[in-house]
């Protein structure tokens, strides 16, 4: 297959759905040399925060010269950014390779009656493969939904496990209930492997606390950073971390949230430190130059355009947060498309009375809300709500607004499927003018 015949047949697979059980997947990788054993594995799981702490320890270990492989799901702006060594996405035809050795395996697996492994499934086992065959000193393993039953739990040991935040969030797989989804999560702690899990509610710190204990392994808590200051484009942190040194470094990216995501961050780099990884002296270097898309991103500062992936009640109480540390006194006009399966009625009570105007979408997504619907919703905490018929007509709108001076910027946020069309448009219509 080449790379075009490998993303067809992936989409094929797709519309099989998703399962969660790690029994298909353990067997796939058997079938390839079982490649999950030959790595040195940082795995996270949590409700928010898991992309842009592995990007900052991501560039912690490149700024210490190590070869650092990362998985993460899903893709947002480009599919191949999913998998990724020193920052650099697989290429095309590597791609290809693994994805038509993975499909002659399935085959074999579904001629011998078992069931075809899903997508997640099998670009699980692809990055794994890839990681190994690139020889990675050290990989970053990001979890897709929930923990215990992932796809990505197929390792026996590992460097470190970490969580970060935990919130309501894909209720109808993980439980109704925090403390579900927290066991859930806990999932993925092994046998005397060290934790770091960022602060939490006392219900999660609690089961957190209990299980790590049970399986004899340290858990370390990354507190949210509390002295900073706002720059332009950032925030300068102290962090005083659990071996008592104070460190000090700037984070580029706005977002409040970015405050424990950062934390974490470090502890996890110190426990790297403790098991020989020489990256304590780059941990300034590594924050100091980190980038994570989508994220708080400014996509254009005239009209002022930010984007996040604010898609649960959790990151958007901290989206909320971050407007009024970041944007103080700022009039936006929001941009907003979410999908069915989210609790956007609690999403909309937090942060629609932020903004001066709201405009809604219907993202490109089978599980998407119809963007009528969510305006219906929003009117109940706002008076002046629309829906656009497109993303490039909401942009379009939210462009007038700030002109007409009703507001001085645009947020976009909600689900993380249509934020690529907003740079694309955005992109599209500098070229214009």
């Amino acid at each position: 297959m080449n790379y075009i015949q490998a993303r067809e047949y992936l989409k094929k697979v797709s519309a099989r759905g998703s399962v969660l059980g790690l029994e298909s997947v353990k067997r796939l990788l058997e079938y390839i040399g079982n490649p999950q054993e030959k790595l040195n594995v940082v795995h996270v799981a949590g409700t928010n925060g898991k992309g842009s702490t592995l990007a900052f320890l991501q560039n912690i270990l490149m700024d210490a010269k190590y070869s650092v492989g990362r998985f993460s799901s899903p893709a947002v702006f480009h599919y191949r950014e999913m998998i990724r060594i020193n920052d650099k996405y697989i290429e095309k035809e590597e791609l290809a390779e693994l994805v038509t050795m993975l499909k002659e395996q399935c085959d074999v697996m579904t001629a011998k009656g078992f069931p075809h492994p899903t997508l997640f499934e099998i670009e699980t086992a692809m990055a794994l493969k890839y990681f190994q065959k690139k020889n990675c000193q050290i990989v970053l393993i990001e979890c897709g939904m929930g923990g215990a039953t992932d796809a990505t739990n197929v390792f026996e040991q590992v460097v470190c496990s970490v969580i970060t935040s935990i919130s309501l969030d894909h209720m109808e797989f993980l439980g109704n209930k925090i403390e579900e989804i927290a066991r859930q999560k806990a999932g993925i702690i092994k046998e005397n492997c060290p934790i770091v899990m960022a602060e939490q509610s006392r219900k999660v710190e609690r089961i957190i606390q209990e299980i790590g204990q049970e399986k004899g392994a340290n858990v370390i808590v990354a507190h949210r950073i509390t002295k900073y200051s706002i720059e332009e484009g950032g925030t300068k942190i102290q962090y005083p971390a659990s071996n008592g040194v104070v460190y000090q470094t700037r984070i580029n990216m706005p977002g409040a949230y970015q405050l424990i995501n950062s934390a974490v961050a470090i502890e996890v780099a110190l426990v790297l430190q403790q098991k020989g990884y020489q990256v304590e002296n780059y941990i300034a270097t590594g924050i100091q130059k980190t980038f994570w898309e989508g994220r708080m991103e400014i996509v254009r500062k005239d009209p002022l355009l930010v984007i996040d992936g604010a898609h649960n009640p959790g990151a958007v109480k901290e989206l909320k947060t971050s407007l009024d540390l970041y944007f103080t006194n700022r009039r936006i006009t929001f941009i907003m498309g979410v999908l069915a399966d989210k609790d956007f009625t609690r999403e909309a009570e937090i942060i629609a009375r932020r903004a001066e105007m709201i405009i809604t979408v219907t993202p490109d997504n089978k599980r998407a809300l119809d963007g009528a619907h969510l305006a219906e919703v929003l009117r109940q905490y706002h008076d002046f709500v629309i829906c656009a018929d497109s993303v490039k007509q909401a942009l379009q709108m939210a462009e007038q607004s700030v002109r007409e001076k009703r507001s001085d910027m645009i947020l976009a946020f909600g689900s993380l499927s249509y934020l690529r069309e907003i740079k694309y448009e955005s992109a599209q219509d500098t070229k214009r003018k």
